[in-house]
């Protein structure tokens, strides 16, 4: 990986983190939170948010600075699972710990820079996302943008 495509994720992960914890109300925000993983270790969750009120909710939220359009076709699937693996390692943890008594639900999600030009990349990230019942968010048609 090139230190340029790794000084621009780190920026857009930053950007991101800042513009989503910037006036969250009803919830408390956390960037790069220390996790502990069930195999074993421990990870670093880009960005997870407890929700407040009656029912305890946590979202976790992996930020990828992916852009789609510069991965070939036959290599996107590969990533993507890369991404979910990841994320779900980090949800499996947040389920032991709802199935302990400790939270009332999880919601898992990958949030990626913009959408991929190509429909039947952006209908299979969203496809095999849906499957594992992880959100897919494309920052640049978020609201709550810096």
């Amino acid at each position: 990986m090139g230190v340029e495509r790794l000084t621009a994720g780190q920026a857009f992960h930053r950007t991101v983190q800042s513009a989503f914890l910037t006036g969250l109300a009803g919830a408390s925000g956390f960037r790069e939170r220390q996790w502990r993983l069930i195999r074993g270790g421990r990870g670093r969750v880009d960005l997870a948010v407890e929700v407040d009120g009656d029912e305890q909710m946590l979202v976790i939220i992996e930020i990828k600075g992916t852009d789609w359009d510069a991965i070939p076709a036959d290599r996107v699937m590969r990533n993507l699972r890369r991404h979910l693996c990841q994320l779900q390692a980090y949800l499996d943890t947040a389920i032991e710990d709802m199935e302990a008594g400790w939270r009332e639900g999880i919601v898992g999600a990958l949030l990626y820079p913009s959408r991929p030009a190509r429909a039947e990349t952006l209908a299979m990230i969203e496809a095999v996302a849906g499957e594992q019942a992880v959100q897919v968010t494309w920052y640049d048609e978020v609201e709550w943008q810096l």
